[in-house]
């Protein structure tokens, strides 16, 4: 069994890629391996044109492009890098020693990058940070002490510089190429490597050709014309700091060093002495400390930003949370009182209910006495007027003091409206009793809360609880009720809740038909009731009152919500009514309204125990 075995590449995206070698080379690695060596030839050759008469570059650019390399394409990146090395040190030197030695020390440079890299930055870009720029500054500054070390030795042991020059070249070495990837490698990295995104508006244009104005001028009157304003330039550069980008400010520090390399090469500016070595170090401290102090203060306000940035995106989060748990608060809150308010007005209609039954089942027991006990009165009353009669019959001709109470008492109207009076009798306690039954179905408290019944009856009762309010009072005319029942099964339901629905629309459309009764122009209120083909009923109710306002209709189940005046109403009926049929019943309750008419529905499966899983959504409410 083989094992894979992989190794991460120091690239932006800090992909893996195996061991196998399996898209090692893409196209990209591979014209980095054709270009680089041609862009290390050219760059080199420009490098050593600028040395001093001692033959060192003050600064090697190389160093700073393999870095770039390392950073983007990471160990894919050495062959470029050996190839480049193995090509430029065959044109500079001829000695192969020296050749292999030179190439072998910049390698090991870059190797100890790469390691450096890897377990230091780990794949970030290093100027986000403070931290990450210092573990960056370290690494510049690091790796090439070995490279300077075998490079001058090879130089020194083949004769190629003076021994006696060794510990300065040594010294000259491990600058020029720290230098050159503190200069270089920025602005590469900051062009190729950042996020960075921002595009510079026409007055930030504008500024940034005035500074590089007063950078050129500053520069050319500094080192071209003997001026000892060198470090002029660096609260120029601090001024780019706090108004530009990574970019802008690497591509300013990259000018300012190059006017300062060239003018020191060509003998200009006060960076020149008579010891080589002297001019070398003024030139290369003044080039670090110009990149160093500018990339460490750019590095700590974009590290400030970033900070600021997420510290704002940390509040808007918070405030989004925070906003999110009061909405829940609040909803949570409405729930509440919504419950509250339910179980209230729920108890109230229990006590109602217990009230009404209470009341019922007192008046039903001597009601009933009476109206069993009419029917003996009548036969006894029968029997009276017989023997009264059969007097008469007997006895026609009476005593004078006789006939006076007869006269008084008036036998004849009496035999006669007596049977009247026990006949309007029968019929009152007829009505009580059907009102007793009627409030005693209403409150249902004698049956199981859950059973089978007859919405007709409920109906029914219902309408008789309410006929004080459809009767013609003064100014208010007669409310008309038509009835077209259908022929309707017995419903599983909870009868008592069913009534309570009615009740609250019956009472709603009483209520919507006020000013209609007023005018006298014939209230009606239509109940409609039918089976449909999908195992349900529909109850329609009817009223021709002025209709329901558009502007109320998006409320109009709310709990609380109400037209009615304070003390009329609780907001309580249609929100009460709505649970009730849609999670009671798993039904649907919705109307439709015109000027002139509106018709409530009440669609609910006349078989509940089959349709417990469905579950009818708030969209189930519909207006038109």
């Amino acid at each position: 069994m083989t094992k894979r075995y992989s190794f991460t590449v120091f690239g932006s995206k800090g992909d893996t890629l195996s061991r196998t070698g399996r898209h090692f080379f893409n196209k990209t690695v591979i014209l980095t391996i054709l270009i680089l060596p041609v862009i290390h030839v050219c760059v080199s050759k420009l490098a050593t044109t600028l040395a001093l008469s001692n033959g060192i570059a003050p600064v090697w650019p190389s160093s700073g492009i393999y870095l770039t390399g390392i950073f983007l394409f990471g160990n894919r990146v050495f062959l470029a890098i050996i190839l480049s090395e193995f090509i430029f040190n065959s044109l500079l030197f001829k000695h192969p020693a020296v050749i292999l030695g030179t190439s072998l020390a910049t390698i090991t440079e870059h190797i100890v990058n790469g390691f450096l890299i890897h377990f230091f930055l780990k794949h970030q870009n290093p100027f986000t940070k403070s931290q990450n720029l210092f573990k960056f500054l370290g690494t510049i500054f690091v790796s090439p002490v070995l490279c300077s070390i075998i490079g001058v030795s090879v130089l020194v042991v083949n004769g190629v510089t003076p021994q006696t020059q060794y510990v300065q070249s040594l010294f000259m070495w491990w600058l020029a190429d720290s230098i050159g990837m503190l200069i270089i490698a920025p602005a590469l990295l900051s062009w190729l490597y950042t996020n960075e995104k921002r595009r510079l508006t026409t007055v930030q244009i504008f500024e940034l050709v005035i500074l590089l104005s007063i950078l050129i001028f500053v520069g050319r009157i500094s080192f071209w014309q003997g001026y000892p304003m060198e470090y002029t330039l660096i609260p120029i550069m601090m001024w780019s700091v706090f108004r530009f980008g990574q970019r802008e400010i690497t591509m300013l520090i990259v000018i300012v060093d190059t006017i300062a390399v060239l003018a020191t090469a060509k003998g200009l500016g006060s960076f020149v002495r008579p010891s080589i070595t002297e001019s070398l170090l003024l030139l290369q401290s003044f080039v670090g400390v110009i990149a160093l102090s500018t990339l460490t203060l750019s590095t700590a306000i974009n590290e400030n930003k970033q900070a600021q940035g997420n510290l704002e995106i940390a509040n808007q989060k918070l405030e989004e949370r925070v906003n999110e748990r009061t909405i829940t608060l609040q909803n949570t809150l409405q729930q509440l009182q919504r419950t509250q308010s339910q179980i209230v007005q729920s108890e109230k209609m229990s006590a109602l209910g217990e009230m009404v039954a209470g009341i019922a089942h007192e008046i039903n027991n001597p009601v009933n006495f009476i109206h069993a006990n009419l029917s003996y009165v009548n036969n006894y009353t029968q029997d009276i007027l017989r023997l009264l009669q059969a007097y008469q019959q007997n006895y026609p001709n009476p005593t004078t003091s006789l006939q006076e109470l007869i006269d008084e008492i008036d036998v004849d109207f009496l035999n006669e409206d007596l049977i009247k009076i026990l006949q309007s009798m029968n019929v009152g306690t007829t009505r009580i009793r059907e009102i007793v039954i009627s409030l005693r179905s209403f409150s249902r408290l004698d049956e199981a809360e859950f059973k089978e019944a007859d919405i007709h009856e409920g109906i029914d009762n219902t309408l008789m609880i309410l006929q004080h309010r459809l009767k013609a009072k003064e100014n208010y005319s007669e409310i008309e009720i038509i009835k077209h029942y259908g022929q309707l099964p017995l419903v599983h339901c909870y009868a008592g809740q069913l009534n309570q629905v009615f009740i609250n629309l019956l009472t709603n459309a009483i209520d919507a038909l006020e000013e209609v009764r007023k005018q006298n122009h014939g209230a009606l209120i239509c109940i409609h009731t039918q089976k449909t083909s999908e195992q349900k009923i529909l109850i329609t109710i009817t009223d021709n009152g002025c209709g329901i306002p558009e502007t109320i209709r998006n409320n109009l189940f709310n709990p609380f919500f109400t037209t009615k005046p304070v003390g009329k109403g609780t907001g309580l009926g249609l929100s009460i009514s709505y649970q009730i049929i849609v999670e009671k019943h798993h039904g649907k309750l919705w109307y439709e309204s015109t000027v002139g008419e509106t018709k409530f529905f009440i669609e609910i499966p006349y078989d509940t125990l089959l349709n417990t899983s469905s579950h009818c959504p708030i969209d189930s409410i519909i207006s038109f």
